[in-house]
């Protein structure tokens, strides 16, 4: 009760002010006092007997809800409705209940990922042909255009002309010795020269030391490959264990860490064959 005092002569003040010729000249502690000598408020002002009340029962009722709110103590019983839904849902989930939030861990976007990585290893193997006129072949080119490397697709179109020669028709002739240059300079064993408008590139048959070091690129690209195939199904491990703590049951999410793993282990796999098929055919070329 001592506590409410100051609360009640404050709201006591705030009303007497219009109607009672009164001066609040003192101190919190010495109103406190000077109320504990009124026993009955009907010897107070009516409007100031009525603001005691009010405050009091306002007041009074603030305890209780104070009082009934600790009753619940650390489990979250009593109070709110509302306050107990707030305080569900932390901490280990138990029975298989539904994890709450969306989820890190995507089993088809990480099967996705691996089927893009293993589709771009099967293009870079399109330009490693040995013996036979691709137009693939001349994607790694790129050449030197105003101080930038610019692809050699942006600049001109490649064609078929016979089994062993390729066609580059150029889009702006003044290109045409930069373009024969690069493709001459880039590694790929063969010898342009300028036909016309065009440039024409025969295929020559490739010799044992071309052959193997395709089959080295070829081993590299895969290795590549598989190093991002590794990588996709670590990010996914993560994002399970993340999963885990946030509320998913164990079961599942050892489930989709099988999963995950086959997924790994296919695409591995497939990336190998693919290595292999490729190294037999620049080797029977």
């Amino acid at each position: 009760m001592q506590r409410a005092i100051p609360t009640l002569l404050s709201a006591t003040r705030r009303v007497a002010s219009s109607n009672v010729n009164v001066t609040w000249s003192m101190s919190t502690r010495q109103s406190a006092q000077l109320f504990l000598k009124v026993n009955n408020t009907a010897s107070l002002p009516k409007t100031m007997a009525m603001a005691l009340n009010a405050s009091a029962c306002q007041q009074f009722r603030g305890y209780a809800s104070k009082k009934d709110a600790k009753k619940g103590g650390k489990g979250g019983k009593g109070g709110d409705d509302g306050d107990e839904d707030g305080r569900k849902g932390k901490g280990k989930s138990s029975g298989g209940s539904a994890p709450s939030g969306e989820m890190s861990f995507d089993l088809l976007d990480l099967e996705k990922k691996m089927g893009q990585c293993l589709e771009r290893l099967k293009k870079d193997f399109m330009t490693m042909r040995a013996g036979t006129a691709n137009p693939a072949i001349l994607d790694p080119v790129n050449v030197k255009v105003e101080n930038k490397m610019v692809p050699l697709r942006d600049l001109a179109q490649v064609s078929i002309k016979d089994a062993k020669t390729l066609m580059v028709n150029v889009n702006d002739v003044e290109l045409t010795g930069a373009i024969e240059k690069a493709i001459r300079e880039a590694g790929l064993n063969l010898n342009p020269f300028v036909d016309n408008k065009a440039i024409r590139v025969p295929v020559q048959k490739p010799t044992k030391e071309f052959r193997q070091s395709l089959t080295k690129l070829a081993a590299a690209s895969t290795e590549k490959a598989k190093t991002i195939i590794r990588k996709l199904r670590q990010d996914g491990m993560k994002d399970l264990k993340k999963d885990l703590k946030a509320g998913m049951s164990e079961d599942e999410n050892y489930g989709l860490e099988k999963k995950a793993q086959t997924l790994h282990d296919k695409y591995i796999k497939d990336a190998e064959e693919a290595l292999k098929v490729k190294t037999k055919e620049i080797m029977a070329n």
